[in-house]
């Protein structure tokens, strides 16, 4: 089943009897089980961005093109994984020249789990997490944010990832154990969450991605 929304959507995290390596693999077969949601992303806005030179070079340049990536999510017994899927005609795939910049996505919570501002990257008392995954690579990592310009690398190792790129398309999965460190995600659970892309054939990098404006629902199958 898929759905097409611009407005904050609800994604649903189905339940399924399987392990966290089996689901890690974005072609898996559970996945076919999961609800299908299109996001709507949309630039991040010049005005937000910490460095006055990218606000002045990107002024007139076409930026963050990108305008939907797909989600789904999943539940086992011990842990949750989201998959983010995206059109990205020309990957770049590797870090292999100073200039050049590789494709790349984030899944955002609140660090309670429960409210902080997005657009400005969360705040010193509401801080933001992110899970990371960036192409050239299966190792994810998690960052925390306390306003624009703040990113830093997290604490929380707990993150895994796997990535492919098939038919013209990224397929991301990012997934932690249930009841870890870091963000309180436990089955039944609603937290609200955010999604963002970076598309290196673009030179897009820190700011310069497409985001979800606003915080989407994520709520977690399982409960009591």
């Amino acid at each position: 089943m898929s759905t097409v929304t611009v407005e904050p959507a609800v994604i649903g995290a189905r339940k399924v009897r399987a392990s966290l390596e089996a689901i890690l693999d974005p072609g898996a077969p559970e996945w076919g089980k999961a609800d299908e949601t299109a996001v709507g992303l949309e630039p991040t806005p010049l005005d937000r961005q910490p460095s006055a030179y990218v606000q002045v070079a990107w002024r007139d340049r076409p930026r963050a093109t990108l305008r939907e990536a797909r989600v789904r999510a999943l539940v086992t017994g011990s842990a949750v994984a989201l998959r983010l899927e995206w059109a990205a005609a020309r990957p770049v795939r590797l870090i292999d020249d100073v200039n050049v910049f590789a494709d790349a996505c984030a899944v955002l919570f609140p660090a309670d789990g429960q409210a902080a501002d997005l657009d400005t990257m969360g705040s010193p008392r509401r801080p933001v997490v992110a899970w990371h995954w960036r192409a050239g690579t299966d190792e994810a990592f998690s960052v925390v944010a306390r306003g624009l310009g703040t990113v830093e690398r997290d604490r929380e190792h707990e993150v895994v990832c796997r990535a492919r790129w098939v038919d013209g398309r990224w397929q991301v999965v990012l997934a932690r154990p249930l009841r870890g460190e870091g963000v309180p995600l436990e089955p039944g659970a609603t937290v609200p969450v955010g999604f963002a892309v970076w598309c290196g054939a673009a030179r897009e990098r820190a700011g310069l991605k497409s985001h979800t404006p606003r915080w989407q629902e994520l709520r977690l199958g399982g409960g009591r």
